[in-house]
């Protein structure tokens, strides 16, 4: 029997990390399975309907995405069930603004305007590396791409800034004391803080970073964004297009 693919869900049926507005519109669409997670990820027709108010109905939003003024971390997309997800960099030709897909403080994704200070960048935390052939390694990202790198000193966890499209590594901040991080995941999500210390669990537990903020939270929620070189430059707020 052909499987059927599931491309339209009810708003209220949407991923609770979504925050918009859930009487507004009553479909949703399911997210192309892709780079980000489908709980963890803003499909496009979303972010541009209901977060950005860029069209009313699906089928301006479809127009807006026909032309190829959207773009996602450099690349033009015109799927609308595409997921855009953290730290992914939305620009839009049409209305000259690039935004970021952010979490709050409350672990909702958000899309904030991205400030000049970012332009052509973005952050890639490595979650895996593996050796392939004799002289290069692939390292996985965050966001489920990949990269091949002759570079031996990366490691999971580091957090590479990369120059958009072309994904040229700029800068490579370290999981390290003295580095700033922003959480993504527990009760301090969307918080900055600067690493204090790292405590490797030798048993079943849990590694866990202490912040000199006063609090301590798991390593995977931890997201580097800056050592003493360089800060990424995070805003300070949302973009209110919606109604809480």
């Amino acid at each position: 029997m052909k499987k059927v693919m599931i491309v339209k869900t009810k708003i209220m049926m949407a991923s609770n990390k979504l925050k918009i507005p859930r009487k507004t519109n009553f479909w949703s669409v399911t997210p192309t399975p892709g780079p980000h997670k489908k709980e963890e990820s803003i499909p496009l027709l979303i972010a541009l309907r209901d977060y950005l108010k860029l069209g009313d109905k699906e089928r301006e939003i479809t127009r807006i995405l026909n032309t190829g003024n959207v773009k996602i971390d450099g690349k033009i997309i015109k799927d609308r069930r595409f997921p855009a997800g953290f730290m992914d960099v939305i620009s839009i030709k049409s209305i000259d603004n690039t935004f970021i897909v952010l979490y709050d403080n409350k672990g909702k994704l958000i899309i904030s305007a991205n400030p000049d200070e970012n332009n052509n960048l973005k952050l890639l935390k490595i979650k895996s590396k593996s050796i392939i052939g004799k002289d290069k390694i692939q390292l996985g990202f965050h966001n489920g791409h990949s990269m091949l790198t002759d570079r031996k000193d990366l490691k999971n966890n580091d957090t590479l800034l990369v120059k958009l499209p072309d994904m040229e590594i700029q800068e490579v901040l370290k999981m390290a004391p003295g580095n700033k991080a922003f959480i993504i995941g527990g009760s301090h999500v969307g918080e900055i803080g600067t690493i204090k210390s790292i405590e490797i669990n030798k048993s079943s537990g849990k590694n866990t970073v202490s912040f000199n903020e006063g609090f301590t939270t798991v390593k995977n929620y931890v997201f580097i964004i800056g050592n003493a070189k360089y800060n990424f430059k995070i805003p300070e707020k949302e973009v209110k297009v919606y109604d809480e």
